[in-house]
């Protein structure tokens, strides 16, 4: 699973986004790939960019036809020639390509409609974390569940993550009509319910019953699981031993109970990508006018060739008073 940024599909927004002028529209080519330490080296997608104000359709914006490649780079130098795979615009790495290697810079090389397409990303290192994470920690204490990891800051940079989160027991809703209207009541007995931010997000009521009633869908994707912003050294603390405690902020709990977390450390292209492309989302006081564009690592096109280390735990959010 790649992380839950929706970079593809992004990439492919910030390209039709991007040139946009009266009468002069001229298409790019826009990359969207995602490295991961340990992992099997990733599909490219390759896209056209279309006018800022022409319907979108992935299908149909696809590229055919191009020479993709993804080097090793270093003394083990290997080349892998990617294949065209069933999707449009989506190529696919060599049968047996080798697993993406942490602290290694990889080379992307397209040729396409008569242009050449290069980015370049060095994978961060190896993430791990540094004893036993938290079996379970109260809604409300402290800043949210603390992860201790190794530190991977380079000689280059500082290190950087993001959180995911998935709610592993959540509880079923059912739909149901009040007077004309639909909502969406909980299931007695079937899972753990929405923590109080998220119950005012969904426009939420606990009923006498003990079941809360919702004007809006809390099964959607957006509630079950949730990504934190980037969070950089002001945020997180070095403990001086080789090792940094995380938190990953309680806005990314949509609900109570067990959950998977996945930490994942961002090299600077998929930093400089997810920061400019929440801004572009919203959240920023800037008029439209002064809202920079998202930043890309790609020469000769736009998108993003990233890559990042991942490591994946478990924890419990409690419900206070329980």
């Amino acid at each position: 699973m790649r992380i839950p940024l929706l970079l593809a599909v992004l990439a492919v927004g910030l390209g039709a986004c991007d040139g946009v002028t009266d009468d002069a529209f001229t298409a790019q080519l826009v990359v969207a790939a995602q490295l991961g330490a340990g992992e099997p080296l990733p599909a490219v997608r390759l896209t056209r960019t279309t006018p800022f104000l022409d319907p979108y359709d992935l299908a149909a914006s696809g590229v055919a036809g191009a020479t993709v490649t993804v080097t090793r780079v270093g003394a083990d130098e290997a080349v892998y020639t990617y294949v065209a795979g069933p999707e449009p615009g989506v190529y696919r790495p060599p049968a047996g390509a080798h697993m993406v290697t942490a602290g290694t810079t990889y080379r992307l090389e397209i040729q396409a409609d008569g242009q050449t397409v290069t980015a370049e990303t060095t994978v961060p290192p190896t993430l791990r974390t540094v004893g036993e994470p938290q079996a379970s920690v109260v809604y409300g204490t402290g800043n949210g569940p603390e992860v201790r990891v190794n530190r991977t800051s380079t000689a280059e940079r500082q290190a950087t993550f993001v959180a995911s989160t998935r709610a592993l027991d959540p509880a079923e809703f059912e739909e149901v009509d009040v007077d004309g209207e639909t909502f969406f009541r909980s299931v007695p007995g079937t899972g753990f319910l929405p923590t109080p931010v998220y119950r005012r997000f969904l426009d939420c009521e606990l009923e006498d019953a003990g079941t809360l009633l919702c004007g809006e869908d809390p099964r959607d994707d957006g509630a079950v699981s949730g990504t934190s912003p980037v969070i950089n050294e002001a945020s997180y603390i070095d403990l001086g031993d080789g090792s940094l405690l995380v938190q990953v902020p309680y806005l990314a709990f949509g609900y109570y109970g067990p959950y998977r977390v996945s930490l994942v450390s961002l090299d600077a292209a998929l930093q400089a990508f997810v920061q400019t492309q929440a801004v572009q989302l919203g959240g920023t006081t800037l008029s439209p006018g002064e809202i920079p564009n998202v930043t890309t690592n790609v020469t000769g096109g736009v998108g993003v060739f990233g890559s990042y280390s991942r490591v994946t735990l478990q924890t419990e959010i409690v419900e206070p008073g329980t």
